[in-house]
């Protein structure tokens, strides 16, 4: 993965030799998590490894200095105004807390953390009277690797019912339809849309209108798929349900005949994998639905469910009191929803179901050529069945990554990072500050994304914290998105009310985009965001059918392709595929233009991305509405009079002095090669 190396230290040589003002008893105190400096080695390290750590002490003359490390207090030494002391972390992998005490005759003063929000965590902190909130170090299992493959990898998301409709013959309640018009949780009909292009149904009620996206149409988009440069489809649910997304499973080992059959699942992956297109499978194991084959609320199947017998096999795979028939109050639904029954994770047949049995749910698909997974709702499980979860998986399927949902605390996701639970995850905190940067104007979004914009210095100290906290080979794996089915489109977040049409909302668009495809992480992009779909607003909006010229309907109803927004993510995909150091290097900030001394760079954030033998990335944006110059320290990087070439919109630029001066168009940026 490459390291930070002395560019860092440059870039942050100014914070390095301040150390805030002095306290009543005459003592300043200074200490920076982001550098090596004051903690070395950087970031997450490995479970039983050791860490130095040290704190820089002016003014009065402290009696003692000691690090607070876990529950430990480790006598610190001094050498000039630095105090260091060396800990070892736990052999057994966790979130480790550190912060300092110093006294000075009668005086007890603490340094920590400056708060737990995004832009605030890691890096300088705050001195304190008593003790307050800690940094953190992660330290990971030191036999954690992630899937080489999906490291750095550029990932497709598709809702299937909305990508493609490739055979109308499975369509639900189309005329001459083989699956028929089905019935929705018990007595409302499911609907079929008549035409491609139309707007999605507006609830009530919710998820039961169907376009006829299936496996068949993704087939033939393959070629399509293959000229962005993608590596990995993600899936959303393909097996058998009731609604549109399917997140409520009937049958867990088939495919919804809506969408095909499992040969033809069999077909998709293999045709995928002779494109180089690996598929990545959404496992829905928290909850499954009320009108399923284990639950069968509605009596459907010829075998008893749980909601209808106490002696059903299936009884004790769900979270059931009182008898039968079942009612809304009588089980646990997940997020309230009485459609979607909540498993006993601890059950063990659950456990033989969805990953102990040879021929369980996980390794079922895995063995059918899927790739891996992406774990719906991980933070409802235990992280103890997560770990059982995988170390049943990876000796079979090592190469397969295991990528979670973690909404609950949407700015962080560490403890499921520690390299005995999942590979990656589904980085909304790395969207909430991609989003944060490019808008013009405050978010309120859903999943973390919301509040006012991001300065490019905020935006480096986010994107840094990530980088410390996150083992560097699962920030690799986690899939960098700036929106999904989930949320509100991208450019729908980033339009505003003063925009008079959507040629700024766009260029924002492509301005997070640049940032999601140059920094560290798998860039996953929703279907139909690379022709810039246009749909308001959440849920179901952000499902619309992606606008196939030669599909039937209107173009108009979200908008028609914008050609030049998938020139622009074609070119983003060939970047990725062409420079090997932005899938797998490491990263550092070079320039944050609203704390440089230079008042025309305002707007500019410059990072670099650099490690092995591949020549190292310079990725220069700009947020601004107007031109900005910048000159940014690229020593330690090129020498001087190295010829950069930007590698996006063309142009070259010398170093000189240790730096290369630039000028950016306005909400856009380069990305510099020697």
């Amino acid at each position: 993965m490459g390291s930070r190396g002395g560019l860092v230290l440059v870039a942050l040589v100014g914070a390095l030799l301040a150390a805030g003002p002095a306290d009543a008893a005459g003592l300043r105190l200074f200490h920076d998590s982001f550098s090596t400096a004051y903690r070395s080695p950087f970031g997450a390290v490995r479970a039983g490894s050791k860490v130095t750590l040290r704190l820089r002490v002016t003014g009065t003359k402290p009696s003692s200095a000691t690090l607070h490390f876990g529950k430990r207090y480790v006598a610190m030494h001094r050498r000039g105004a630095i105090w260091s002391a060396t800990a070892a972390t736990p052999s057994t992998p966790g979130i480790l807390t550190y912060d300092f005490r110093v006294r000075a005759g009668r005086r007890t003063l603490w340094y920590g953390d400056n708060g737990d929000a995004d832009v605030l965590r890691g890096g300088t902190g705050i001195t304190t009277s008593q003790e307050g909130i800690p940094f953190t170090i992660t330290a990971y299992a030191s036999s954690f690797t992630t899937p080489e493959w999906e490291q750095g990898a550029v990932v497709y998301s598709i809702f299937p019912d909305r990508f493609r409709n490739g055979d109308p013959t499975n369509d639900y309640c189309r005329p001459g339809s083989t699956t028929g018009c089905p019935v929705f949780y018990g007595d409302t009909p499911a609907r079929g849309h008549s035409t491609w292009n139309e707007p999605v149904d507006t609830p009530p009620p919710w998820n039961r209108d169907f376009f006829g996206g299936d496996l068949k149409g993704i087939e033939q988009k393959l070629d399509y798929l293959h000229s962005l440069h993608v590596d990995a489809i993600w899936l959303n649910p393909i097996f058998m349900a009731r609604s549109n997304h399917r997140y409520d499973t009937d049958d867990y080992m088939h495919v919804d005949p809506a969408l095909g059959s499992d040969a033809e699942f069999e077909r998709l992956v293999s045709d995928a994998r002779d494109r180089g297109i690996r598929v990545i499978l959404d496992g829905v194991f928290n909850h499954a639905s009320s009108d399923s084959v284990y639950f069968d609320r509605y009596h459907r199947y010829p075998t008893d469910g749980a909601c209808e017998s106490t002696s059903s096999p299936y009884r004790s795979w769900f979270k059931i009191s009182g008898g039968t028939p079942c009612t809304d109050s009588s089980y646990v639904g997940f997020a309230g929803l009485s459609q979607m029954p909540v498993f006993e994770h601890e059950n063990a047949g659950v456990k033989d179901f969805f990953f102990r049995k040879p021929d369980a749910v996980a390794k079922h698909w895995l063995g059918l050529g899927a790739f891996g997974w992406r774990l719906d709702a991980a933070q409802e499980i235990d992280h103890s069945w997560w770990r059982e979860f995988r170390s049943a998986l990876k000796p079979e399927f090592a190469d397969a990554p295991l990528i979670g949902e973690v909404t609950a605390t949407a700015t962080d996701a560490t403890d499921y990072l520690l390299g005995n639970e999942l590979d990656g995850v589904m980085n909304y905190r790395f969207r909430a500050d991609a989003l944060g940067f490019a808008a013009g104007a405050p978010i309120s979004d859903n999943n973390g994304a919301a509040g006012a914009p991001l300065t490019p210095s905020k935006l480096g100290h986010a994107l840094t914290a990530i980088w410390e906290e996150y083992p560097q080979q699962a920030a690799a794996a986690s899939f960098d998105l700036i929106d999904s089915h989930d949320t509100a489109r991208a450019l729908n977040s980033l339009s505003t009310p003063s925009d008079s049409g959507l040629t700024e909302p766009r260029q924002r668009l492509k301005l997070a985009a640049l940032l999601q495809y140059t920094w560290v992480g798998a860039p996953m992009v929703l279907y139909g965001d690379e022709v810039a779909i246009d749909a308001p607003g959440s849920d179901p909006f952000p499902r619309a059918p992606y606008p196939w010229s030669d599909q039937s309907g209107s173009l108009s109803v979200y908008g028609p392709p914008d050609l030049g927004v998938l020139d622009f993510y074609t070119r983003l995909g060939q970047l990725r595929a062409d420079l090997p150091v932005l899938r797998h290097g490491g990263f550092a900030s070079l320039l944050t233009g609203d704390t440089s001394k230079a008042s025309d760079d305002n707007d500019v954030y410059a990072f670099l991305r650099s490690g092995g033998a591949d020549k190292p990335v310079i990725v220069v944006l700009n947020k601004g509405s107007s031109d900005e110059e910048a000159s940014i320290p690229v020593r330690g990087a090129y020498p001087n009079g190295t010829t950069l070439q930007d590698m996006l919109v063309g142009g070259s630029y010398s170093v000189t002095g240790g730096s290369v001066s630039v000028k950016v168009s306005p909400r856009s940026g380069l990305v510099l090669l020697g």
